[in-house]
């Protein structure tokens, strides 16, 4: 019985953190896709308190440049079709397929353990037939 009940105890202490870690995940894939619609929207000061004090994205003019390079080569932001959410030591990476309305974007953003912005880097998304 001992066992029975340690068992059960220790399956629900795995769904617990289950569960903690999809709450923590589903906050930061909207905190985000909150970031870039900011980024796409021009607000770029509320972006840029999103970000590590220690990285060069953290001022303006350099997040407006990010910003307005991609609106430049993709055309007006749409949405994001995909996200996922690694966890890593120390670090939480999240990689976005965002929509534009000239193709398509992967964008990676590198969370620190204090939930900060420390990275940001964006690759164009070739389509297949493109790639024949």
């Amino acid at each position: 019985m001992k066992l029975l009940r340690a068992t059960f105890s220790a399956f629900v202490l795995a769904l617990s953190f289950s569960a903690l870690a999809s709450a923590a995940s589903d906050e930061i894939e909207a905190r985000s896709q909150q970031f870039l619609a900011n980024v796409f929207a021009g607000k770029y000061e509320e972006a840029a308190a999103m970000i590590s004090n220690s990285s060069s994205l953290r001022a303006v003019d350099n997040l407006a440049d990010f910003g307005i390079g991609l609106r430049a080569a993709l055309g007006e932001y749409k949405g994001t079709s995909k996200v996922e959410v690694r966890e890593t030591r120390g670090a939480t990476t999240v990689v976005l397929i965002c929509d534009f309305e000239n193709g398509q974007s992967r964008v990676t953003l590198t969370y620190n353990e204090l939930g900060k912005i420390t990275a940001v880097s964006f690759k164009p998304v070739i389509p297949q037939a493109a790639n024949k």
